[in-house]
């Protein structure tokens, strides 16, 4: 019969959170319990079943789960993600298998995703929304949730802090004297754009700033898509005889760029402020170049992967999220304003 923590917990007369801080050689036991404790795994068997568990073929799944497309792509944004966790994989000795799959009305996503062929899964989360998580209760494997994060729910998740990272880019714009700021948000809404209008909200707040709804330009989250909307949202601007903000913050790069074509045409006399989110490698080679948000795209996949293994090893029932700060890489697109 197969040993697991809580086997090992109930024979020592401690927690399993106790016997998982002592096999990963954690802080927070003292080293005379913890050598008790693994004496009592060694004793069961636990170690040798690793051991065993080691030589055999182990495979991680990689969920790419589209909803619309119309986020996640073949981006560099997805490409260095993927990369990170190839990366990691293959550090650790487990094979990568990469599933593309949709969620559709009266589909299954079990009968094509098939998880218990795979040591462990990880869902790419960025088009997901909380109803869809229903579909991945009780899967029969460890399960880690990538590039989202909600509320009250009893999943893993490794995910950018959106809300925060969003918070200080705004920030910085208000530092350059910048006081009337509007976002470029998308009209395909996901989780991470709903954060990081949230940190941008509550920047403008924090500062005594007001946000007024008509600052805000919904635009399709795409180069050409933003381009073209934001010509559209600009155009009514001027039409309507109303002022355009001094900034905006866009909720990604492709919106920025594609928004800051459209503002150089309308708005050519008069730079506006604008500043993205991701910093895609475009960021550093438009016109001006972009400020934006850098994410380590290959530290959060790695990270991912590495949680999900502290899963698979350790049978690990605890649920964390996990936030990655970000920095801001500051480029010629913001200006300081002038009177």
């Amino acid at each position: 019969m197969k040993v697991v923590i809580s086997d090992i917990a109930r024979q020592a007369g401690v927690s399993s959170g106790t016997v998982s801080n002592a096999i990963n050689n954690r802080k927070g036991i003292s080293e005379q319990k913890r050598q008790a404790i693994l004496k009592i795994a060694r004793d069961m068997g636990y170690f040798d079943q690793r051991e065993i568990k080691k030589t055999e073929n182990q495979k991680i799944k990689f969920v790419i789960m589209n909803k619309q497309g119309n986020v996640v792509g073949d981006t560099p944004f997805f490409s260095e993600l993927i990369r990170g966790i190839e990366m990691e994989c293959s550090t650790l000795g487990y094979e990568l298998v990469i599933s593309h799959t949709t969620l559709a009305l009266n589909e299954e996503p079990m009968d094509t995703i098939r998880p218990e062929m795979a040591d462990g899964l990880l869902l790419l989360g960025t088009e997901l929304e909380k109803a869809d998580l229903d579909a991945f209760r009780d899967i029969g494997v460890p399960l880690v949730i990538l590039d989202t994060v909600f509320n009250a729910q009893d999943f893993d998740f490794v995910a950018i802090n959106n809300r925060d990272s969003a918070y200080q880019i705004v920030e910085k714009m208000i530092a350059k004297g910048h006081r009337d700021i509007g976002i470029i948000n998308s009209t395909f809404q996901i989780n991470n754009f709903r954060e990081r209008k949230q940190g941008f909200l509550q920047a403008i707040q924090d500062h005594d700033l007001i946000h007024y709804e008509e600052t805000e330009a919904l635009v399709e989250p795409t180069l050409e898509g933003s381009y073209q909307d934001m010509k559209i949202y600009l155009e009514s601007m001027v039409a309507d005889n109303r002022p355009l903000p001094s900034a905006f913050f866009a909720v990604n790069d492709n919106i920025a760029i594609g928004a800051m074509k459209a503002i150089k045409e309308i708005q050519s006399s008069n730079q506006v402020t604008i500043v993205g989110f991701d910093d895609i490698p475009l960021a550093e080679f438009c016109s001006p170049p972009l400020t934006t948000v850098k994410v380590d795209k290959v530290y959060l996949g790695r990270q991912a992967v590495r949680r999900l293994i502290e899963k698979i090893t350790t049978e690990d029932t605890n649920h964390i999220k996990m936030l990655l700060g970000t920095t801001i890489v500051e480029r010629e697109s913001i200006q300081i304003k002038k009177d």
